[in-house]
């Protein structure tokens, strides 16, 4: 499997810190990590060597945006250790104080109500998430992934052309959250949806080809070969969110809507379909559980975000399917 190629103007710098801790013995699990900060400094097109206060909080606004606040003290941790190389060679880099992490407003995701998920389909498809073609191409593919399978952003960027099996449908998700690999069904509207994607842009490409390979090339940076940067996907999605007349910040979130809600959507939505169909929640959430890669259930129960009226229909189907179980109290 082909290595990233460090693309950004600190990637000697990015390549001499991990030569260095590969010689004191660390197993440089964080490498995606720093991975992600090099995506973000080749995409935000800076050319100065240096890690400014304004710099950082962009990358941490970036790729942290849904995350956990146990997750993104990780990142700040990763991007910490190498902050202290870039200073020990005389490039300046800001510390982010551990403890701002801490005081971050919770993160309220936004699910997004059925019409408004036809609406953003109709966008992506008439081409509106972006001017260049291949994006026009692959992110309405993008989409219906993280909608449709409920994936982390970076699961799915992830995915290469042999992780998909469009016969059958299936997914294979390869090192997830934990490092583990996991199988995920898809929808048969889905696995139709990708096989018009695989013909009109994998035809011909090797199995080893992501699924959403960058086109990106700028002077010395190339990154044909890797796959789409986490930010090209926030901001084709704030496009269309926005050009679907959804307002990108809200009164409790002002992290903004990320393609992490589509996680939470998927949830929401799948919950409601079950029960429509006469499954319980108590049923259904160990089988969402699964199916996300959560370890444990209290995981995903933080993803159930059912609008009054659909919990109105859950009690209904419930009551309908148990009643005479429970005993009764007076009125």
């Amino acid at each position: 499997m082909k290595s990233y190629i460090f693309q950004s103007i600190l990637k000697d710098e990015f390549n001499a810190f991990l030569d260095l801790r590969h010689s004191q013995g660390f197993k440089n699990h964080n490498r995606y990590i720093w991975e992600y900060i090099d995506r973000y400094l080749t995409d935000s097109h800076v050319s100065e060597k240096s890690m400014t206060p304004e710099r950082v909080e962009g990358w941490i606004s970036s790729d942290c945006a849904g995350l956990k606040d146990k997750s993104v003290d990780g990142f700040i941790a990763a991007y910490n250790v190498f902050a202290k190389y870039l200073i020990s060679v005389g490039i300046p880099a800001y510390i982010y104080p551990h403890a701002l992490s801490m005081r971050r407003s919770k993160y309220v995701p936004y699910v997004f109500t059925n019409d408004e998920m036809t609406t953003m389909f109709r966008i992506a498809d008439s081409g509106g998430s972006s001017k260049d073609r291949l994006s026009r191409i692959q992110f309405p593919a993008l989409l219906r992934i993280l909608y449709g399978c409920g994936l982390r952003l970076s699961e799915a960027l992830a995915l290469r052309i042999r992780d998909v099996d469009f016969d059958i449908g299936v997914l294979l998700i390869r090192n997830g959250k934990g490092n583990k690999d996991r199988l995920v069904a898809m929808d048969t509207s889905l696995t139709e949806a990708l096989k018009l994607y695989q013909a009109s842009v994998l035809s011909g490409k090797s199995k080893d080809a992501y699924l959403f390979e960058s086109n990106y090339k700028d002077g010395s940076r190339n990154c044909a070969g890797h796959h789409r940067s986490p930010s090209w996907a926030r901001h084709n999605f704030s496009r269309i969110v926005e050009r679907a007349g959804i307002s990108i910040i809200t009164e409790k979130n002002e992290r903004g809507i990320c393609p992490h809600c589509l996680r939470h959507t998927f949830v929401d939505h799948s919950l409601a379909r079950q029960s429509e169909n006469g499954v319980s929640n108590y049923c259904a959430l160990p089988l969402i559980s699964i199916y996300l890669g959560h370890e444990d259930l209290t995981e995903t129960q933080d993803y159930a975000h059912l609008t009054a009226s659909e919990c109105t229909a859950i009690l209904k189907k419930t009551s309908e399917k148990y009643s005479g179980i429970f005993p009764e109290v007076p009125k």
